[in-house]
């Protein structure tokens, strides 16, 4: 990654705020009486940060992303077991996170368009499995890729990284 300047890194920590609080706010991830939450999210930044985001620099392909997705699983669970609930780090937490960050990233114009856009309700509700998916409660890569696919549908011919940018309004809380 480029060295960025203070206001730069200002922004994107504050970016990464909101998408941990956008990743957890609903998924009901942590134990009951789990006290290593600010833990979990550090170990978590560092990871992405280092290991993952450089691979969307240049060009990165949708089978690196799903290695990519993998390996924030493997290491979110393997980090603090006994502090998330049933002992893992659950896949549609991961990758509302990831590609959530990917997407400030890219809006920001530092790395390239992410081959995924973020999955959540808003999302899937815009598909047909409106009301049948809940994105807290993929477990694995093949849920996801369901999603994924349905997405893909809608959002053709733009690609979905693009037609979620266009297509994606918050609810409001008024």
């Amino acid at each position: 990654m480029l060295s960025l300047e203070p206001e730069q890194q200002f922004l994107l920590r504050e970016l990464w705020t909101l998408a941990w609080a956008a990743s957890v706010q609903r998924a009901n991830l942590y134990a009951p009486g789990s006290r290593q939450t600010g833990q979990l999210r550090d170990m978590l930044q560092e990871f992405i940060t280092t290991r993952i985001l450089p691979h969307y620099v240049g060009s990165c392909t949708e089978r690196q992303h799903y290695l990519n997705l993998a390996q924030l699983v493997e290491f979110g669970t393997g980090a603090l077991p006994d502090s998330l609930r049933d002992g893992r780090y659950r896949y549609g937490v991961a990758q509302k996170l990831l590609n959530l960050v990917l997407k400030y990233h890219w809006c920001l114009g530092q790395i390239s368009e992410p081959p995924h856009c973020p999955i959540d309700r808003i999302i899937i509700e815009k598909t047909h499995l409106r009301g049948r998916v809940n994105w807290t409660e993929i477990v694995d890569e093949d849920q996801y890729r369901a999603v994924i696919e349905a997405v893909r549908r809608k959002a053709e011919p733009e690609s979905i990284a693009r037609w979620e940018l266009r297509n994606y309004r918050r609810r409001s809380s008024l």
